[in-house]
């Protein structure tokens, strides 16, 4: 989700009451219950799935040290030039306009590359419709004319060409078309300029990974907005490589949406194949370390890319790593794009924990019943690692450990677990510098099976649990 292009300081409070409303309603949950690791089922390598980006990379060639990514071991940018000033509006309003969105998305392409990421780049925000498009701005297929639109992907591919920008590329086709402020056109003029533009991409630019629908909302039996999408692909061919949505609504979970979008594709008689991409997730209230951690588990326990949701407007939405960082003025109305002296927002120390410590392999978990705590687990050489988040809420509830034979630890005993706290606030851009030691605490159990409480008495803070195997 992006806001308008306004300046900061009033983007910030426009968004402001929506997030309020978000937090105050989340808070409203509690956690209970146990989330299970089953320390006998291994499910892969861990693949640090959960570390991409929406924006959040400065125009500026390293701006951002290269240190901050690769310490989440960040592996997607998304971005095509959005809410940047005149000239640089989009197709829409003239070349020059399109000329600097591409050049801004290009820089962002670039910066993705050298960090080892793959980008993501969307067509809809270099044609223009960012959300800040007036009432008469046109779309792809107005009155069944579509030579705008052949001409801008023309000018796109010849331009993406020049620049040797083809590598690791993922071509969004158009984003949140089912939204209010990206597609201001019926379902069938969408689906009419997907099939489109999927077949030229195909011929033309063979060898990008094309994503969609990219939908607001996540699979539905009942929106006619993925019944229709499934049944246009099938019978038109055009097949996404990555099938993409978004879950920023503060509701559902990926296992029933996933569960949801296999059935879709049954229905619709397509292949249970492609790559899941939630390439944007959370809502700004879920973006601290509690949150973090639980959106980590559960983009890992169904093998989803993710890509942070983004919820800055202007320049702001082109910095601090999709909110991962903090810097000197940030959020205020002194606030400079272009100024470095960059720290670890609190969060980040959950994503770079993540992609540093968790070696190994990854292990079975469920979350709790209530789906409202989670846990992420790997099995290392020298250690169990357990990353344990609830989705913004308080209460008492449990880890449990399955089958710790299986990792060579004896039936029963005492297991001494090191604590990790990762505490935050309602600052999304204070500095915190390293997660806070809670020390060594053995626990006994027997049967092979140990449990112990999680005390989450805030809506802040993770934690992680270390034992050694």
């Amino acid at each position: 989700m992006l806001l308008s292009p306004i300046p900061l300081v009033v983007a910030v409070a426009f968004a402001a009451p929506a997030q309020i409303e978000e937090g105050a309603r989340i808070a409203k949950r509690s956690v209970t219950g146990n989330a299970i690791v089953f320390l006998n089922t291994s499910t892969g390598a861990p693949q640090h799935l959960a570390s991409g980006l929406i924006y959040g990379e400065p125009d500026t060639a390293n701006q951002i040290p290269s240190q901050f990514y690769s310490d989440i071991d960040f592996n997607y940018g998304r971005a095509g030039g959005a809410q940047i000033p005149s000239p640089g509006l989009g197709w829409i309003w003239g070349l020059a306009e399109y000329e600097n969105r591409f050049t801004s998305a290009l820089s962002n392409y670039k910066t993705t590359r050298q960090n080892g990421g793959k980008f993501v780049f969307l067509l809809h925000d270099l044609w223009g419709a960012d959300g800040s498009e007036n009432s008469t701005a046109p779309f792809p297929g107005d009155d069944g004319d579509w030579s705008s639109w052949d001409e801008f992907l023309t000018t796109w591919i010849s331009d993406m060409n020049a620049n040797e920008a083809t590598t690791g590329l993922v071509i969004d086709i158009w984003n949140e078309p089912d939204g209010i402020g990206f597609w201001k056109r019926t379902s069938a003029q969408w689906l009419q300029m997907w099939g489109r533009t999927y077949y030229r991409l195909r011929a033309d630019f063979g060898v990008a990974e094309i994503s969609g629908p990219t939908l607001a909302s996540p699979p539905s039996l009942t929106d006619t907005w993925w019944t229709d999408f499934m049944s246009f692909v099938k019978s038109n061919g055009s097949v996404p490589d990555q099938y993409a949505w978004h879950m920023e609504s503060g509701g559902n979970d990926m296992q029933s949406a996933v569960a949801t979008w296999q059935t879709l594709l049954a229905d619709a008689g397509l292949p249970q194949t492609g790559a899941v991409s939630i390439n944007e997730y959370a809502t700004y209230a879920e973006q601290v370390p509690c949150g973090g951690a639980w959106w980590i588990a559960q983009l890992e326990r169904v093998n989803a890319i993710g890509l942070r949701g983004n919820w800055l407007g202007t320049y702001a939405l082109h910095d601090f790593l999709a909110g991962l960082l903090g810097k000197p003025n940030a959020g205020t109305s002194a606030y400079s794009a272009t100024a470095t002296g960059y720290w670890p927002a609190a969060e980040f120390q959950v994503y770079k924990y993540y992609a540093q410590n968790m070696t190994g392999y990854r292990v079975q978990t469920t979350p709790t019943p209530d789906l409202n705590g989670d846990i992420y687990a790997t099995v290392g050489t020298d250690k169990v690692r357990l990353l344990v988040g609830a989705r913004i809420t308080t209460g008492t509830w449990g880890v449990l450990l399955e089958d710790m034979t299986a990792i060579g630890l004896p039936a029963s005993g005492t297991l001494e677990i090191q604590t990790w706290a990762f505490t935050g606030s309602s600052d999304h851009f204070a500095e915190v510098d390293a997660p806070t030691n809670l020390g060594i605490y053995g626990h006994e159990y027997t049967g092979g099976t140990l449990e112990f409480p999680i005390f989450q008495t805030d809506g802040y803070t993770a934690y992680a649990f270390e034992f050694a195997v």
